[in-house]
């Protein structure tokens, strides 16, 4: 990857940790209105979330790359592999209102997104999927897509 990319790249994550820096308590508020233990859940994963952002931010433009490729963020394409019958499905995890399935495009608060965001390459996990459970390992993480956080 060239600088000015990873220098568009960094501006992009910290628009993320300035959008929920922000907008958190709108944001849980906007898709979920009652305080439950669903809505903690996501509060926890958005804070790990943060966590995990300003780690990989703080980083050369070295360790920046080998967290890209190994971290699995908002804007990360992940490849993941469908243990038992070897099928492989690419998905890029994105803020909700960017989301389309029919684009291989997840939110991050959808089920699947949920247990992807800050896994790594080679994570085992169960999916949950809406008859069964299948288990994935993440097989190829590279970070591809720079889209814009609008408030909510």
């Amino acid at each position: 990857m060239n600088h000015s990319h990873l220098l568009g790249t960094r501006k992009h994550l910290a628009s993320q940790l300035v959008f929920f820096d922000e907008q958190l308590p709108l944001f849980l508020d906007t898709y979920f209105q009652e305080y439950n233990k669903e809505r903690q859940q996501v509060d926890r994963l958005i804070k790990d979330y943060i966590n995990r952002l300003e780690s990989v931010l703080t980083g050369d433009d070295q360790a920046l790359e080998q967290s890209l490729a190994s971290i699995a963020l908002m804007g990360s394409s992940i490849t993941v592999n469908y243990i038992e019958d070897g099928m492989k499905e690419e998905y890029t995890i994105v803020y909700p209102t960017e989301a389309d399935a029919d684009r291989g495009r997840l939110s991050f608060l959808s089920p699947i997104g949920r247990q992807l965001l800050c896994k790594s390459l080679g994570d085992e996990i169960v999916v949950d999927g809406p008859v069964d459970q299948y288990r994935v390992r993440i097989d190829q993480i590279k970070y591809s897509y720079i889209g814009g956080f609008t408030e909510v």
